[in-house]
């Protein structure tokens, strides 16, 4: 729109998230307020980081909407190599300490943290710092933080009194499980499974460890799951309130989107 004599334009946000299997890239329009988009690109894990460089730099280039300018970029690093720290043990100086029992070759890695004010907690992990430098030549400056963070954040506006919950947010081989008990967050941690029974295994053995009662504490879904699935009537016979979490209220750019495909990728629809 006009102000004055001057052309205002409001650019497009995107949200970038880096997985074990690929990327995932999400553009925002602010100004019709919606999700315009959603990219996949698909990177086996056995790739090599200058393939996988290589192959970015590619797509990149042939994906002419992901070429414009945006106002504001986040990338996301979803993998296994964090590190949850209290806030009064943290020191920069520890890095490589926190991550040495979850990471087997964590030398010559770059490490960075994020900081959880509300759970008084630093989240330390290794990013892609290979995939972040190819962006980096690509759009310029931009925020990075891990998968993580973003998805505690998220869920602690759904439930911000810390009621007693579960939540399990699914990727394509691997679950995220979050447990709020008490009024405090009591377990966080991710899973990878080949089988859907393993997964069944790793949700009931953390629950029955944590004393959750699955006949009344809600189980909230999100991710890579649908009803109509096996992974979902596992789950269905064990624990009786099952809820897919909806998308949040004060979110416009998920309003009208396609529910399965909300859910499908909430945290990346839920970046800004």
């Amino acid at each position: 729109m006009k102000e004055g004599n001057h052309l205002h334009i409001e650019f497009k946000k995107m949200s970038i998230q880096l997985n074990l299997d690929g990327l995932s890239f999400c553009i925002f329009n602010p100004a019709l307020s919606c999700v315009e988009s959603i990219y996949y690109l698909t990177i086996p894990p056995s790739t090599s980081p200058l393939v996988a460089e290589q192959q970015v730099q590619q797509f990149l280039k042939e994906e002419r909407a992901l070429c414009q300018d945006f106002d504001t970029i986040k990338v996301l690093h979803n993998n296994e190599q964090f590190a949850f720290v209290p806030e009064e043990l943290f020191a920069t100086e520890l890095l490589f300490e926190y991550l040495k029992f979850n990471v087997p070759d964590y030398h010559n890695q770059i490490i960075s943290h994020d900081t959880l004010k509300e759970e008084k907690m630093i989240n330390v992990y290794i990013p892609n710092s290979s995939i972040n430098r190819v962006l980096r030549e690509t759009y310029g400056i931009f925020e990075y933080e891990h998968f993580t963070t973003t998805l505690l954040n998220i869920l602690l506006m759904h439930n911000p009194k810390k009621k007693d919950a579960i939540y399990a947010h699914f990727d394509r081989g691997a679950f995220h499980l979050v447990v709020f008990k008490d009024e405090q967050l009591a377990f966080y941690n991710r899973f990878a499974f080949e089988e859907p029974i393993d997964m069944l295994y790793y949700l009931l053995f953390s629950l029955e460890q944590l004393s959750i009662d699955t006949e009344v504490t809600p189980l909230y879904l999100l991710g890579d799951i649908i009803r109509n699935s096996e992974r979902y009537y596992l789950i269905y016979k064990y624990v009786r309130f099952i809820y897919f979490l909806p998308p949040q209220k004060n979110n416009p750019f998920c309003q009208n989107m396609d529910p399965t495909l909300a859910r499908q990728n909430f945290i990346l629809t839920h970046t800004f």
